[in-house]
């Protein structure tokens, strides 16, 4: 992306911290002109870099960007590592923040918003809008879209193309909507939420009961209700309520591919990394983490700030918050087979433990 150029000292008056230079030349220059943020391995002198991990000291040594953020308390640290071998060339000036990696992230925001182009309000000449359907003045609706009957989509608010709402749905202020999105009748998209291509909200549920082997489907007449600022990552599905609704919270942020069965609520800021399974009726709390490609089970109970490990299987509900982890570890196939069937015995061993400890034996 191509970032327009911006005095350092603007994104200082934004955004605060302090200058100090990293070669004692003097007080740094405010007015040097940046154009975009990149990694120190690869940044120039007119790019804003940020150092987090100990481990990239060396890279901080040598490294072409103009300006780095780094931890306030950290700088001492690094003048002395810099010192130590004369002749390196870090970045000419140290802007001193409290998180470099929060400070990146907000900037980045504020960059993008400031280089990309504007969306244009209206409605494109091919896009199709139901009876009853209400489109603010400000908001943007991509060509190919369906709008369907009595459909809302808030002041701001982006359809890209090929977006399809279903009839009844609510969309809220500044929600942007990538291409191919599809909405089903009556789900609710709250402000601010970013919805990323090939999702789908509030098919149905995965609910049949069975009679003599086969399979009766159970209407799915909930559906899907996302707070304010979540986001969505591509090709994840959401699926409505049996009876109740499927719930996201305020916040939280779901990566690619992930499935999120009927029955659903997950509370406010938590996040999940991708391929991750949620089976129905399961209620995740709030700022809890699950990585990727998790499986959780059905109808259980995860308390707020727990944090599941990725590939981990939760097949019960979790009691206390903390982190939880079930991994089977990576083996040599034959080595593996070796532990399965060690596995398939531990019963038996646990009996016969048992009864050594009873003096049965």
């Amino acid at each position: 992306m191509k970032f327009i150029e911006t005095k350092l000292g603007t994104l200082v008056d934004l955004f605060g911290g302090e200058l100090a230079s990293f070669n004692g030349d003097g007080q740094p220059d405010p007015g040097l002109i940046l154009s975009g943020i990149q990694s120190l391995e690869h940044g120039q002198a007119c790019h804003l870099g940020f150092f987090t991990n100990p481990k990239l000291k060396e890279q901080l040594r040598k490294s072409a960007v103009g300006v780095v953020m780094v931890r306030a308390n950290q700088f001492d640290e690094l003048l002395q590592f810099i010192a130590e071998e004369p002749g390196s060339k870090p970045a000419k000036i140290a802007w001193l923040v409290p998180d470099p990696y929060l400070y990146y992230a907000r900037i980045q925001q504020w960059w993008v918003q400031q280089s990309s182009p504007a969306s244009v309000p209206g409605v494109h000449p091919t896009a199709v809008v139901m009876n009853g359907a209400q489109i603010d003045p400000s908001a943007s609706v991509g060509p190919l879209c369906v709008v369907g009957e009595n459909a809302v989509v808030g002041p701001h608010a982006i359809l890209h193309a090929s977006v399809v709402l279903g009839r009844d749905v609510m969309v809220g202020e500044g929600s942007r909507l990538y291409p191919n999105v599809s909405v089903y009748d009556e789900c609710e998209i709250g402000s601010h939420c970013i919805i990323h291509s090939g999702v789908v909200i509030g098919a149905d549920g995965f609910g049949f009961a069975n009679e003599k082997g086969a399979w009766i489907k159970i209407p799915q007449v909930g559906k899907v209700v996302l707070a304010d600022h979540v986001e969505v990552g591509a090709n994840t599905t959401i699926d409505r309520g049996a009876l109740e609704d499927t719930l996201i919270g305020f916040g939280v942020k779901l990566d690619n591919q992930i499935q999120i069965a009927h029955n659903v609520v997950v509370g406010e800021h938590t996040a999940m990394a991708g391929c991750v399974g949620v089976a129905g009726s399961t209620v995740i709390g709030a700022r809890c983490t699950v990585g990727g490609a998790a499986m959780v089970f059905g109808h259980l109970n995860i308390p707020d700030g727990t944090h599941v490990s990725g590939a981990s299987v939760v097949m019960s509900s979790i009691k206390e918050a903390g982190a939880y982890t079930g991994i089977f570890p990576l083996q040599e196939h034959k080595d593996w087979e070796k532990t399965a069937v060690s596995l398939r015995q531990i019963v038996k061993l646990r009996t016969d433990v048992r009864d050594i400890k009873n003096n049965k034996l």
